[in-house]
């Protein structure tokens, strides 16, 4: 943006768990200041820092801008902030500010919309927080130019994020829009399917080289199979998207970003074959309209039947799985047990990695993981297994 330092104080959020793999991504893109958070890495980079982190982290739900930070035990003093930052006068409040001018963001010709979680706060009411700033970022903007801007909760041009902590508020901005897993790829889901972070974090947990075959047993309708793939072909989670909010800010420079969706990215797997498998024909049916909307449908093989009868192409490669458990069904310790037998039996030598929930965890699968990471599976607990095959 025009007449902003260079420097601005980002966060990019991500499902519980996967902290420590979104930060190894911002590392790749060359983010040298970092900090791990709960659900969330924050870190300092420019604008153009923030477009490639949209347009290449696999694992991250949305990259936000930090706008300000204040005490707010209650109503008055939450509403009281938000009007001091919209209108300037920060003097009077102990705020932590971005480089990011939150004034000139704030003018009234833009509209916008407003977002609230809380934890450990006084202020339990999301709903109740979200008009009191309001409110105040109205208030501030009537200080600011004697007039207000609008609430658009369908195609607003800001999406703001208030977070309350332990008392005090802090207000982002959303540079993402609608959440990243929104690939552009999913044209049929299951009932519960896994998230796409989720599966691109199986895949970059396995610390995979993306040499040989990838192999899913139990594929449903192909989200691991798709996510290893973009991977190994260097193909960037954003590629599909119609477009982030970012767009939509002062100062965006179409050019630059064109740049960056222009850099390659490392691509280790150039004569990729993905292999899926499942008991359903309707996931098969859908698997495959999704790997024609991810351009891998000529590098893919889809077979039907039982998981523990699969045959596996010549490798060694990687094997990734989510096994139905939880809402997707009851838990069924045969299974794991099945399922471990095929990974001793028919994978030697290669790197597995099970997402595992439900009851156990996955304990019943009968072989010791080399790295096991706790993850939540939307509102279900989960672990990433890895295991390397002898």
């Amino acid at each position: 943006m025009n007449g902003v330092p260079t420097q601005l104080d980002l966060v990019a959020t991500c499902a519980l768990g996967l902290e420590e793999i979104l930060d190894g991504e911002l590392a790749g893109l060359g983010i040298e200041e970092r900090r791990r958070e709960t659900g969330a890495v924050a870190f300092r980079g420019g604008w153009e820092d923030c477009w490639r982190a949209n347009w290449r982290l696999r694992t991250a739900n949305s990259v936000l801008v930090l706008l300000g930070s204040w005490a707010a035990p209650d109503g008055e003093a939450l509403a009281a902030g938000a009007r001091a930052l919209a209108g300037g006068r920060t003097a009077e409040w102990s705020l932590v500010r971005s480089s990011l001018d939150a004034v000139a963001l704030l003018h009234p010709d833009r509209s916008f919309v407003l977002q609230a979680t809380s934890s450990g706060s006084g202020v339990t009411d999301t709903r109740w927080a979200v008009l009191r700033v309001k409110d105040g970022l109205v208030d501030g903007q009537r200080d600011r130019h004697g007039r207000r801007g609008d609430v658009d909760r369908e195609d607003a041009d800001l999406h703001l994020r208030l977070r309350l902590h332990r008392d005090r508020a802090t207000l982002l901005l959303d540079t993402s829009g609608e959440p990243l897993d929104r690939r552009g790829y999913r044209a049929v889901a299951a009932a519960a399917p896994v998230r796409e972070q989720l599966a691109a974090a199986c895949v970059l947990a396995s610390g995979w080289d993306g040499k040989g075959p990838v192999v899913d047993p139990m594929c449903g309708t192909g989200t691991l199979l798709i996510e290893a793939g973009w991977f190994a072909l260097g193909l960037a989670p954003g590629s599909l998207r119609a477009g982030w909010a970012f767009e939509r800010l002062p100062g965006f420079d179409a050019r630059a970003f064109e740049r960056i969706r222009a850099e390659p990215l490392p691509a280790p797997a150039a004569d990729l074959h993905l292999f899926g498998n499942d008991a359903a024909g309707m996931a098969l049916r859908a698997a495959r309209e999704n790997l024609k909307l991810a351009c891998l449908d000529d590098r893919a093989t889809l077979t039907r039947g039982a998981f523990a009868e699969l045959v596996p192409p010549p490798g060694p490669g990687l094997v990734v799985v989510n096994p139905p458990y939880g809402e997707r069904v009851r838990g069924d310790e045969g299974q794991w047990k099945a399922l471990g037998d095929l990974l001793k039996r028919r994978f030697t030598g290669w790197r597995a990695a099970v997402l595992a929930g439900g009851e156990g965890l996955g304990k019943g699968i009968g072989l010791r993981p080399r790295r096991r990471l706790p993850v939540r599976n939307g509102p279900l607990p989960a672990r990433i297994l890895i295991f390397d095959l002898f």
